[in-house]
């Protein structure tokens, strides 16, 4: 877990050590697991990209695969700054990555009292404009792209997955 604010060097050393011993007891062999709390400030974006590439290599995994999970996730991110959080990065998001040699699935969670994934409308491809194609592009490259929500406390999770198998 990687924290971007208030935590002493030494305790959060503490904290992410802690967390990885129960990540690498928890996950498969020859997987990894990383999981983010990020400000909504499109600057951590290249952070983000550069942790799925760095498992992506580490994994061995083609760079065809690494370039769409990078794009899909960022497309992802970026619609969580950008509309739920409007540049406000005060506010938090949390992604969790995983990656193995069968399928990558990321967890995009934050929270927008005001969105509603069912009203996410396919775009008009014969009207192309700048902006609103990163649910459609998304849902493109991976194969499964699902929204959960929590009417109650305005969670979302977007869950994104990617099978290696058949894309290799």
């Amino acid at each position: 877990m990687l924290l971007f604010k208030g935590d002493g060097r030494k305790r959060c050393q503490k904290r992410l050590t802690k967390k990885f011993d129960i990540l690498k007891k928890e996950t498969l062999p020859n997987s990894l697991t990383t999981q983010l709390h990020v400000p909504g400030d499109p600057k951590f974006l290249s952070l983000i990209r550069r942790i799925l590439g760095a498992s992506a290599i580490h994994l061995g995994l083609p760079v065809k695969i690494l370039d769409d999970i990078k794009l899909a996730v960022t497309e992802a991110c970026t619609n969580v700054i950008k509309h739920a959080f409007k540049y406000d990065n005060s506010k938090n998001f949390s992604i969790i990555i995983f990656f193995s040699k069968d399928f990558f699935c990321g967890n995009v969670s934050y929270i927008d009292t005001s969105f509603h994934p069912d009203e996410i409308l396919p775009p008009d491809l014969s009207h192309i404009r700048e902006g609103g194609l990163g649910v459609f592009i998304m849902r493109s490259i991976m194969d499964e792209v699902k929204y959960s929500v929590d009417t109650q406390t305005g969670k979302i999770v977007l869950k994104m997955v990617k099978n290696f198998v058949s894309s290799q």
